[in-house]
């Protein structure tokens, strides 16, 4: 397991790799003055320069509307350029002290979103302008209810690494069934394989949903704010259990002996665990392995449930997330029997 760790986080984050900031841009005022400024910002983005992170400029006809590619993670904030802009920047260039106004919002869920964009912002705008004035740039976080950012962004994760810890339990009472020839009577009988499978599973359900609600209820006591439905996150965490009861049912059947099981569990699960965010933000993540870990479910399911907890975000924006835990889900029960179907044969 040292190996793995070392393995696993000299790869990731040997190399500073910071991903592509999307910054979106709403002109409340339409001027000369604004219209030259995002000019400037999209020309900014071609060469970023060494002080300034790569990003992208995508133009917003209403701020609601980037809010809500904010809240799913589309965004990672959004500039709106208010009135008054040209008004200020007139007065700046002319030499008068002023301010040049200009809100922005960025995602609070991730702790990097913040320091990414903010100095983006400040360097466009000192750039445009020319001159070293103060400039009012009024940051906030999308959903100012949270009171703890840090909890809201850690106990999902955490959440969704504790239900992985299922798929060693599951294989461990397989194997187990398997070395006291209790498997091997079994497969005497008439059952199908579905039967075998949901025999495993159903009786792990229970277990998922207290652990969701120990999870969960721990989390209030340490500061977790749930802005979200609550119901929704819920239907995530039970989804992402039954994907992880899925892999026990694969992995059961595939070992001989416990002594297998056991670290060929660990050896897959903690190096996913942290390619997917449970403990960290995955911002400065080698982009082959995040691109990896978008394969496998659990990344969609930590970053559906905190955008569902901390932004409130709908069914609607989270289904892309939702839709593809589901179709691991049966891909992974489908699989099961199919490899339950051949052990018997065998």
């Amino acid at each position: 397991m040292p190996l793995v760790f070392m393995l696993v986080f000299g790869i990731a984050f040997g190399e500073e790799h910071v991903s592509t900031a999307s910054i979106g841009v709403v002109q409340q005022e339409k001027s000369p003055y604004s219209d030259a400024f995002v000019d400037f910002l999209e020309t900014l983005q071609q060469a970023p320069g060494e002080d300034i992170p790569e990003f992208e400029i995508i133009p917003y006809k209403s701020s609601s509307q980037a809010m809500e590619d904010l809240k799913i993670g589309e965004l990672t904030g959004f500039l709106v350029i208010p009135p008054g802009f040209e008004e200020a920047v007139g007065k700046a260039l002319s030499g008068e002290v002023t301010e040049v106004p200009l809100k922005l919002t960025y995602d609070e869920t991730d702790p990097m979103s913040a320091p990414r964009i903010i100095p983006i912002i400040r360097s466009a705008a000192l750039g445009f302008l020319r001159v070293d004035i103060p400039l009012s740039l009024e940051a906030k976080g999308a959903q100012p209810k949270v009171e703890n950012e840090f909890i809201n962004f850690f106990i999902p994760g955490i959440t969704v690494f504790g239900l992985m810890i299922l798929v060693p339990t599951g294989v461990r009472v397989i194997v187990s069934d398997k070395e006291k020839g209790f498997l091997s009577r079994l497969l005497t009988t008439p059952a199908r394989p579905s039967d075998f499978i949901l025999g495993y599973s159903l009786p792990f359900i229970l277990v998922i949903i207290a652990q969701i609600i120990i999870y969960l209820s721990v989390g209030v006591m340490l500061g977790l704010k749930i802005i979200g439905n609550f119901g929704l996150a819920f239907l995530v965490f039970l989804v992402i259990g039954l994907c992880c009861i899925g892999i026990a049912m694969i992995i059961g059947t595939l070992v001989k002996s416990e002594a297998q099981g056991e670290p060929a569990c660990w050896i897959f699960l903690v190096p996913m665990a942290m390619l997917s965010g449970a403990w960290f933000s995955v911002e400065g993540m080698h982009p082959v392995l995040r691109s990896i870990a978008n394969a496998f479910p659990f990344i969609h399911g930590i970053d559906a449930s905190r955008h569902v907890i901390t932004t409130g975000a709908t069914f609607t924006a989270i289904s892309t997330d939702f839709y593809w835990l589901v179709g691991w889900t049966l891909a992974l029960f489908t699989v099961g029997v199919i490899l339950f179907r051949r052990r018997m044969v065998s």
